[in-house]
């Protein structure tokens, strides 16, 4: 008999404390209302036991693979780097789940990402959320061993709320936060083209930046003062200054100094610097702004309703 299994995670955004929130930082993300889906079918094996995996995104297939059991070796695959990066995450959850997968049963999974990979949304995190859920692990023991940074991001993916996420001696403290500022329609979401790899923007980070306690501290209160604040100016004014910092320390300009020069409203980097999406306040018409943007070249964009989770 076939038994069928669902999950889901949302997709994330990280507003302020990128890299700091690695070294404690107070860090504000949004779950946003993209994500990726989860559908596990199982039947116990005859014998060969198999798991079939198709991986979906928008457009169509992202790749597909066909994996012995229990063994993890690969029969065949339209993509070997992703399956083997699939098969590095299967055995790191075999030390927390050693029966995961052992072979009783034959497998077809689905996932159906609601986002492009490229877009930085979390097309990663949201998978290990839904595996560790599928696995009954802990999400964050299998992104710290299969992933490792900061967890944020799968912080968000089960939350249906901004969050506040710390990490305390090692450990996540994640708090959800009412925050909705009233100027939401004045805030965009502008996708830069260029996507960048999170692990690789980390070493990079631990390896050259230098930053202080009172770094961390400044951007802590800065994300705290942010959810508090109803005036768009000093909406501004918070993420420039939070700019500032992360420049000093990470020894680039802000991205609106290299890319968006003259804008009346602050633009600021979301996560990694260099590619994925930045945050921009418009001032003026939604069209007018949109136009705007395509004439840079920026042609994918959301406003805050569009893309932001509220529920």
């Amino acid at each position: 008999m076939q038994q069928q299994q669902t999950w889901y995670a949302h997709g994330k955004l990280l507003i302020t404390g990128e890299y700091l929130v690695l070294s404690g930082a107070r860090a504000l993300a949004v779950p946003v209302n993209h994500g990726q889906h989860l559908q596990v079918v199982s039947a116990l094996a005859k014998k060969d036991a198999r798991l079939l995996w198709t991986a979906k995104k928008p457009g169509g297939l992202w790749f597909r693979a066909e994996v012995e059991l229990p063994t993890l070796q690969i029969v065949k695959t339209t993509d070997k780097i992703l399956t083997k990066k699939l098969i590095e995450i299967f055995t790191v959850i075999r030390e927390f789940a050693p029966a995961f997968l052992d072979g009783r049963k034959s497998y077809e999974v689905e996932t159906r990402l609601e986002f492009a990979p490229e877009f930085g949304f979390g097309s990663s995190s949201t998978l290990i959320s839904n595996l560790a859920f599928w696995a009954g692990i802990n999400p964050f023991d299998l992104q710290r061993k299969a992933l490792g940074g900061s967890g944020y991001d799968v912080a968000c993916a089960r939350e249906v709320k901004p969050v506040f996420y710390q990490l305390l001696n090692g450990k996540p403290v994640v708090e959800p936060v009412a925050w909705l500022p009233p100027f939401k329609n004045r805030i965009y979401f502008v996708y830069l083209g260029q996507k960048q790899r999170s692990d690789e923007s980390i070493a990079r980070f631990k390896k050259s930046a230098v930053f202080s306690g009172s770094d961390i501290e400044n951007i802590s209160a800065i994300g705290e003062k942010l959810v508090k604040t109803d005036n768009l100016k000093d909406f501004e004014n918070l993420l420039s200054e939070h700019e500032k910092i992360m420049s000093a320390i990470l020894g680039i300009a802000p991205v609106k100094e290299r890319l968006f020069k003259g804008h009346q409203g602050i633009v600021k980097s979301l996560g990694a610097w260099g590619g994925d999406f930045v945050l921009i306040t418009n001032h003026c018409t939604d069209e007018a702004f949109r136009e705007q943007m395509k004439s840079m070249g920026f042609n994918t964009m959301f406003s805050w309703d569009e893309l932001v989770l509220r529920k």
